[in-house]
């Protein structure tokens, strides 16, 4: 029941952000209920992990009216931008912003984009060290002291290498807050929280991330349960416009928890078996290693499990340019998959990566059955390497092959439209195909 107080209320205050916003950008308010949505679907999705102590029809029943509120709310603003865009009316504020952000681009990449790490940790607002050469020994303790729903201006909190065992919560009021490590195996985060010793799997990360504007730099994530305690998450991150750079994810089951709102990754390690990159965000990751590893004797890899509900949400995955290649000692005969369709109009895309020979030939495995909802929409777009051939696919109708166009709406410009906010953040990328 925790959980979804926590989820409700972090529902309530996307719809109020709906109402109030003085934004005219149709994406944001996108975002925002399509959010509003996966956090009413992660309260129900909680029940089904504990059968027999709440009834799940009652939780359905309770929530039914605030549910079909937002998701009403969720078309009719999606109609909009569909008009909008067909009268090829411009989705941001200002005319020219998209033009804009490709300046301040160019123009100021002497601000933080291209700051060195040592610059960074130099102007840090609070050091965390275990040797108690920081303000704090633990990252716990500089969370809280960071101000609450601060605007203007971004705290830095450099944390030293050593391996912290803490699980960690980045509050859904502490804004803008940018941590950086000493390397994704240098400064480590350690927890073992999991669903077999009765914890929900949206509360067992090790870090959880809500409020908005994070960026995470050369640390690394663990979840060090291990195979046999199933569903163990390294990193959940909710927070809307949350960027991870030069980050290691590593676990087994449930890895890397992408829920909701707009996330980038950039040149990340993400390790582990099944489900292990999964949620209901809008998510890009670009030029990240994506590492199956040995799971338990009856299982099978799936790298992705991605939970779009409602076909008017703006969510999906996002993989361009990765690799996908074997980590550790995964045996040759363990059968590796892209993924499995975790709810009915799941969106996965994979373009330009490498995908090495360890994906099965059918790239790609049902929920449940034999087949895939025909509402999905799964594709691969120019990928190369051993496993990328698609000669013996699965023949779904939800496995598509798409145009350019259609590629270029899983980009970083178009699909979370991560311009300005992720330059902001200190981050390279690439903005189109």
């Amino acid at each position: 029941m925790e959980n979804c107080r926590q989820l409700l209320g972090l529902a309530i205050d996307h719809l109020n952000s709906s109402l109030s916003s003085s934004t005219d950008s149709v994406d944001d308010l996108r975002t925002w209920l399509s959010s509003a949505v996966t956090y009413h679907q992660t309260c129900i999705d909680g029940f089904e992990e504990f059968n027999g102590v709440i009834n799940r029809d009652d939780i359905d029943n309770h929530l039914k009216f605030s549910s079909e509120v937002t998701s009403n709310s969720l078309a009719i603003i999606t109609w909009i931008s569909k008009v909008k865009t067909a009268f090829n009316l411009r989705r941001r504020r200002l005319m020219n912003l998209e033009a804009r952000e490709e300046h301040q681009w160019r123009s100021h990449r002497e601000r933080v984009l291209l700051e060195s790490s040592n610059e960074l940790k130099k102007k840090a607002d609070i050091i965390v060290a275990k040797d108690g050469s920081g303000k704090f020994k633990t990252i716990m303790e500089a969370i809280k002291a960071v101000p609450k729903k601060s605007k203007k201006k971004r705290t830095v909190i450099y944390v030293k290498k050593g391996v912290y065992k803490e699980n960690v919560k980045v509050e859904k009021n502490k804004w803008n807050v940018t941590m950086i490590g000493d390397g994704m195996n240098s400064t480590i985060v350690t927890g073992k929280l999991n669903v077999v010793d009765g914890t929900p799997t949206f509360s067992t990360a090790t870090f959880a991330v809500f409020g908005k504007g994070f960026v995470a730099r050369d640390m690394a994530f663990v979840n060090t349960a291990g195979p046999e305690k199933h569903q163990a998450v390294a990193l959940m991150s909710t927070a809307d416009q949350s960027v991870f750079h030069r980050c290691r994810f590593d676990g087994f089951q449930d890895t890397l928890y992408a829920h909701s709102n707009r996330q980038f990754y950039r040149e990340c390690d993400i390790i582990g078996t099944v489900d292990f990159m999964f949620g209901n965000s809008a998510v890009v990751f670009q030029n990240c290693n994506i590492l199956p590893r040995q799971p338990m004797a009856n299982q099978q890899n799936t790298i992705t499990a991605q939970g779009k509900v409602d076909p008017n949400q703006n969510t999906g995955i996002s993989i361009q340019n990765c690799t996908i290649s074997p980590y550790g000692n995964l045996s040759s005969s363990l059968k590796t998959y892209l993924g499995r369709p975790w709810k009915n109009y799941s969106t996965t895309v994979f373009m330009h990566s490498q995908i090495g020979s360890l994906v099965h030939p059918t790239g790609w495995l049902p929920w449940t059955g034999n087949t895939a909802p025909s509402t999905i929409f799964y594709s691969e777009y120019k990928n190369v390497g051993p496993g990328s051939s698609m000669k013996d696919r699965v023949k779904w109708k939800g496995l598509r092959n798409i145009s350019d166009k259609e590629a270029k709406k899983f980009t970083v410009k178009e699909f979370i439209n991560g311009g300005k906010w992720i330059s902001d953040a200190g981050v390279s990328y690439k903005s189109g195909l």
